[in-house]
């Protein structure tokens, strides 16, 4: 009875070890740093003078500021996310982050 019991709780241990192997958050945040650092200083420059942007200019660069803020919420939080979750943001987030660079790259 105490090698059955042994061998169960060995291999409940196990189970367990191995159900804490979750997606790797860490290229999602670099990702999420990236952009949020290279955003800051987008608005840095533009608020210097916003007289030609466009409206249609301006709603894009806050639909970024609102995925920066959704972004960073989901990965501080305690919610488990999925591989494919954690792949979008960083898709996404180097997309956002191409317009950006490409724009400071312009202003310099």
């Amino acid at each position: 009875m105490r090698k059955l019991l042994t061998i169960l709780l060995a291999a409940v241990l196990c189970l367990s070890l191995a159900a804490c192997g979750g997606p790797d958050k860490q290229p999602a945040i670099d990702a999420y740093n990236e952009l949020a650092k290279n955003y800051n200083k987008f608005v840095e420059i533009s608020n210097e003078d916003l007289s030609g942007w466009s409206e249609e200019d301006i709603d894009y660069m806050n639909s970024i500021a609102d995925a920066i803020t959704k972004y960073g919420e989901q990965l501080e939080s305690d919610d488990e996310l999925t591989q494919e979750q954690l792949d979008e943001m960083v898709k996404a987030c180097n997309e956002f982050n191409g317009v950006i660079e490409e724009y400071l790259e312009n202003e310099e």
